[in-house]
């Protein structure tokens, strides 16, 4: 059975990029954008997040078929600022 696993890019100073990567393998991880780092998200359960977004079903069934799925999280008006 595929564990799935969430990564987090995040920049210097502790800035969120809007990327995060769904990953069965952590090879598997693409390349973070210049400066950033990807960080594991210790705390994700696939089943709560299911939970409260259904629409991430698609992004899961593409993350265990293809060993990654990256994601694009929609920003609050707060981060746009």
């Amino acid at each position: 059975m595929n564990r799935l696993r969430k990564y987090v890019e995040w920049m210097s100073r502790g800035r969120r990029t809007d990327r995060i990567a769904y990953v069965t393998k952590e090879w598997d991880l693409p390349l973070p954008l210049p400066g950033a780092e990807w960080q594991a998200d210790t705390k994700f359960s696939p089943a709560d997040e299911l939970l409260s977004n259904p629409d991430m079903k698609a992004v899961y069934k593409e993350a265990l078929a293809r060993g990654v799925a990256l994601y694009s999280a929609p920003r609050s008006d707060d981060e746009k600022r």
